[in-house]
């Protein structure tokens, strides 16, 4: 027996009737074939064999992978991001319920051309905590229904809280000839320097 495309194993036989057990390739699209040549084996008196009809299985063993991609990597309050899911090979059962997201919330998954999805990012509101995506492995299938592996996790860098500012005096009251001293505490870095035209006073 010519195999191609996997491992035969267990051949054994009941009278004329012979069977064995096959394994195909794992990681291949190559069909699978199994000949016996003529010639290869003879009856009882010594004639040998015709050639068999070729017999041939379809193979698919390649799991599908997905990646993940995003039009931002930080997100700052307002902003959004467009997320990519792009599948090795179509599926019929991909979803929105096979994506865990962490850190937001993720709009309607749309189909793109034939293995690519596309959704929008809106992060939580006054938070830090980084954007998660992740695809666990088994939880879509492909058209010859291989489960898929697990995908690379994405995650973007998210800052939605706002600066505050506080503002303190060491005096509560002043008469003729006083001053105070003010203090302006951030709550955080600034990007660009506090001056005094950032600051609106009235009464002096």
């Amino acid at each position: 027996i010519t195999t191609v495309g996997g491992t035969l194993s267990a051949l054994s036989n009941s009278g004329l009737i012979y069977t064995a057990t096959f394994t195909p390739t794992n990681n291949s699209t190559t069909p699978a074939t199994f000949n016996v040549l003529a010639n290869t084996f003879t009856d009882g008196v010594g004639n040998p064999n015709t050639a068999a009809t070729q017999l041939s299985i379809n193979i698919d063993t390649i799991a599908p992978t997905i990646t993940i991609t995003s039009s931002a990597s930080s997100l700052k309050s307002g902003e959004t991001a467009n997320l990519t899911f792009t599948l090795s090979e179509i599926s019929a059962n991909f979803s929105a319920s096979d994506i865990t997201t962490v850190g937001g919330t993720l709009s309607t998954l749309t189909q793109g051309s034939g293995n690519t999805y596309t959704a929008t990012f809106t992060p939580t509101n006054n938070s830090t905590t980084a954007a998660t995506f992740n695809v666990l492995a088994n939880t879509f299938t492909d058209g010859a229904g291989n489960p898929n592996t697990v995908a690379t996790q994405l995650s973007i860098t998210v800052d939605t809280v706002a600066p505050t500012i506080t503002i303190a005096s060491n005096k509560t009251a002043l008469s003729i000839g006083e001053n105070a001293n003010l203090t302006f505490t951030l709550s955080e870095a600034a990007s660009t320097a506090l001056i005094s035209s950032n600051i609106t006073v009235a009464g002096g």
